[in-house]
């Protein structure tokens, strides 16, 4: 170890002064838990989508422990650009995450409804034939079908899915699925799911989600969120396919 040969000779006398100087010495890589204030300085980009930046402060926020709702609503509309999303938090603050994540919805809806009306009906047109010439992949084919019935074994997990859905984002291997169906009763639902970004269960209910965790684990990744000391869990709470299929429309 190069710190310890950097030791000066006659420095050390016992073992608890050597613990002493190797704990002082490596205490600057202990990872610290990140308090509120860490949240101010997530703030809009010039040129940053509502929907991007909606992803990114959800993320933040799940790496701050017990945020206090009303301080959350004041550090959103702090950090917000200035537009209808910002001046609709100020008028009415969101009491949770959840709530803002729904509200946020509608905002994120309008604004790229108006970026898809500046795209060209030339350039659409080009892209709509690049897409048909394009024969899809497995892994879009396997998204668009749902998940692979074949899992009916669930490795138990250390963290909430969401927690593990942050991770996996940022270690770029998660596989995001295809846009849900467009369903008018998931607008009254009050439940959102980071995983499809959309409306009509929770993340923790999101089945899709428990299914790409299962796969990233047995493909190698994420082996720290693995609880060891349970054996994997039978899949009997997964609904019928009918079911499954029915959601995802």
């Amino acid at each position: 170890m190069l710190w310890f040969n950097q030791l000066p000779i006659g420095t050390i006398d016992s073992f608890e002064q050597l613990s002493q100087r190797f704990l002082h010495h490596f205490a600057i890589n202990k990872r610290y838990p990140k308090t509120a204030s860490y949240l101010f300085t997530i703030i809009q980009r010039e040129h940053e989508s509502l929907r991007d930046y909606v992803q990114r402060f959800s993320e933040a926020v799940l790496e701050v422990p017990h945020v206090n709702p009303e301080l959350l609503a004041s550090i959103m509309q702090q950090n917000l650009r200035r537009g209808r999303f910002r001046e609709s938090i100020a008028e009415k603050p969101p009491a949770t995450l959840d709530e803002f994540l729904i509200r946020a919805e509608k905002y994120i809806r309008i604004e790229e409804t108006s970026d898809v009306r500046t795209v060209t009906p030339s350039k659409r047109r080009a892209e709509e034939e690049g897409h048909s010439r394009r024969p899809p992949n497995d892994n879009q084919r396997d998204r668009r079908c749902g998940p692979p019935p074949d899992i009916t074994r669930y490795t138990p997990l250390k963290a909430p899915r969401a927690e593990i859905l942050t991770i996996a984002e940022r270690q770029g291997i998660i596989q995001w699925p295809l846009q849900m169906r467009e369903n008018p009763k998931k607008m009254k639902s009050d439940r959102y799911c980071l995983f499809h970004k959309d409306r009509g269960h929770s993340t923790k209910e999101c089945l899709h989600l428990k299914d790409e965790i299962e796969k990233l684990i047995r493909r190698g990744y994420l082996k720290e969120y693995v609880e060891r000391n349970n054996r994997p869990r039978e899949g009997n709470s997964r609904p019928p396919r009918e079911g499954r299929e029915r959601e995802a429309r």
